[in-house]
């Protein structure tokens, strides 16, 4: 196995800390048929839902691939390749999208795919009772699905949509026979898709088991092997430590371990029978987006203190070693459309964010935490106490804690799970929330700050309305031109950094510790994603 050699993060270069090693992993040993493919995940990335139609994590997204093949695949290299669908047709204007299906598919329970079958998906994900979290947002705009004739499906939106493959790659396909006799709440524990791995059992808080389709023949280009996979089964193991998440490969209890914790990969160093990949996440990094529709985050110099007096450099340091990437914005560094400004907007000045809550009206109580004097809707003496809610990472929150403590604000650090979050989303009950879409488009940005979705099941959480930056995220979302998109992104990065409306904090690498008893592992185009199909084990 192509081993790496790991370096720490240099500063305002991306992710720079890695030697990039191949991406299809071979060894000299010869491969077997058969087998239980174990694969380690962390606990804290377990859906709720396991139906990305439903479901909005990128965990549910990447196990869905195991079980039914998408119409379009974004293979390695980051090209969109044929899946379901064989080839495709976009207006110039990018209303109009026509896609050709692939023939001799079917479903696991018998059912064709075909133009209905899609048109029944999309009518899923679309339809209210379905409680789509995200995917129903990012199919856009459309005004009809229809289907041509028997493999021709036909997407007519009702203004530019120029994201379509990139969604094509997300929305899994299910079996209309088996999805209409169930419920969104219970088809998830028995999807049925057209993927080269059934499911067999998700136990809750412990594995999801899948079993390898015989009757598969391929449905997705992005892969090698177009008969059925070579391994019997894939169990897929929560792991609630993190110390025992970074390191079953190693104890040889597991054969990929996804996402390990950045400070595990030392033990991944020239140690025979195992290696590590990795690669960086574009999109946006772990932010906390600000909900302005209150005091006191209602107030913009105080989202400016918050960001003036925070050293992510340091939290970096103190909590991975210099490990993680920078996320100094909107989008992360490493993405390709990431305005370099937002590096240089907000260095490091507790002098300066005290002043600003001074001005503000927080001013310097008793004790440690500043106190309202005159704030609007707040009563006199009240702490500045910020509540600060994630998934996952509470680590960065504690460590910011003491820095914000260092200006008088208080961080309230609160780790809960995904259905608690997104209850707040749709209450608006936070001030400082986790809220993070990975990709290499910048459509996330529209995703996001446009208050279009400031709406039940939207991803405008921080509630901030501007016309103008409405304006500039249309283009983002809607011009066919790449390169004029990319701009407007840059400004609309401009424009939310400006108004201080989301607390960028670090960007964070995907390690994956991998056995040489794998062969034919591949990671996609992102760290999000990777193929199984073609994996084979040694022994």
């Amino acid at each position: 196995m192509t081993k790496i050699n790991m370096t720490k993060w240099t500063a305002r270069t991306g992710f720079a800390f890695l030697t990039m090693c191949s991406l299809a992993l071979t060894s000299g040993m010869p491969a077997l048929a058969g087998g239980e493919l174990r694969l380690a995940m962390s606990a804290n990335s377990e859906p709720a839902n396991l139906d990305y139609q439903v479901d909005p994590y990128t965990s549910t997204m990447l196990i869905n691939s195991f079980m039914t093949d998408p119409l379009v695949v974004r293979a390695s290299d980051g090209s969109f390749v044929p899946g379901l669908a064989t080839s495709w047709e976009i207006s110039d204007d990018a209303k109009v999208v026509t896609i050709a299906l692939r023939e001799g598919v079917t479903f696991q329970d018998g059912t064709p795919f075909n133009a209905d079958a899609v048109v029944y998906n999309f009518e899923r994900i679309l339809a209210p009772e379905t409680g789509s979290a995200l995917l129903a947002s990012q199919v856009g705009p459309v005004g009809s699905v229809k289907a041509l004739d028997d493999m021709t499906v036909r997407f007519n939106y009702n203004s530019a949509w120029v994201t379509f493959l990139d969604m094509a790659t997300k929305a899994p396909m299910w079996s209309p026979t088996a999805a209409a006799a169930s419920t969104p709440s219970e088809f998830d524990k028995k999807l049925i898709g057209t993927g080269p791995f059934k499911l067999v059992e998700w136990k809750a808080n412990d594995y999801i088991l899948l079993e390898s389709w015989d009757a598969y023949r391929g449905s997705n280009d992005g892969v090698n092997l177009k008969g059925p996979a070579q391994v019997d089964t894939v169990r897929i193991q929560w792991i609630a430590e993190p110390a025992v998440h970074g390191s079953v490969v190693a104890t040889g209890e597991a054969d990929i371990s996804y996402q390990i914790p950045a400070l595990a990969t030392e033990q991944y160093k020239n140690t025979a029978g195992v290696g590590l990949l990795a690669m960086g996440q574009p999109g946006v990094g772990l932010q906390m987006i600000m909900n302005v529709r209150n005091q006191p985050l209602s107030d913009k110099r105080v989202r400016q203190a918050l960001l003036y007096g925070r050293d992510m450099d340091r939290v970096n340091d103190i909590l991975y070693d210099g490990l993680y990437g920078e996320a100094d914005g909107p989008l992360n560094n490493i993405h390709s459309c990431f305005w370099e400004g937002a590096s240089d907007m907000y260095l490091h000045d507790p002098a300066k964010a005290k002043a600003l809550l001074d001005e503000a009206g927080w001013v310097e109580g008793s004790g440690n935490l500043r106190v309202a004097q005159g704030v609007e809707g707040v009563e006199d003496g009240t702490e500045l106490n910020i509540s600060w809610t994630v998934l996952h990472h509470p680590e960065i929150g504690e460590v910011v804690q003491a820095q914000l403590l260092q200006i008088g604000v208080g961080i309230k650090v609160e780790q809960v799970p995904g259905p608690v979050q997104l209850e707040r989303r749709t209450s608006r009950n936070f001030e400082l929330m986790y809220e993070r879409l990975r990709s290499s488009d910048p459509k996330i940005l529209d995703d996001i700050w446009n208050s279009a979705y400031d709406v039940p099941g939207g991803w405008n959480w921080g509630g901030y309305h501007d016309p103008e930056l409405n304006a500039v995220l249309d283009v983002v979302a809607g011009n066919p031109n790449f390169e004029r998109r990319c701009d407007a992104a840059k400004t609309a990065q401009k424009m939310i950094m400006a108004e201080a409306l989301t607390f960028p904090t670090l960007a964070q690498p995907s390690y994956t510790a991998i056995s040489d008893n794998v062969q034919g592992f591949k990671l996609g185009a992102t760290g999000t994603h990777f193929f199984i199909h073609d994996v084979s084990l040694s022994k």
